[in-house]
């Protein structure tokens, strides 16, 4: 019969040291004024295509075209 001797894990010899500062992820902050932020939306393709071609005809950038669109929203309400 074979003699076989079961090896006990080694502890380790201390804990590592807790982490002194929780780490940042930049999440919480509020973008500055000057900057754009993504928004993201689920259209039908054809809207989207219509979308496009309307700020391509207009020769505007397309968040250029979405703020014009707001602005008007926002004055005239809900049609």
């Amino acid at each position: 019969m074979v003699d076989i001797k079961l090896a006990k894990p080694k502890r380790p010899k201390r804990l590592p040291e807790p982490p002194t500062k929780p780490r940042r992820v930049g999440n919480l902050h509020k973008p500055d004024g000057g900057s754009n932020v993504p928004l993201q939306l689920k259209i039908s393709p054809e809207l989207r295509r219509e979308y496009r071609a309307f700020a391509a005809d207009h020769d505007l950038e397309l968040n250029k075209l979405f703020r014009i669109i707001w602005e008007h929203y926002r004055r005239n309400g809900p049609q």
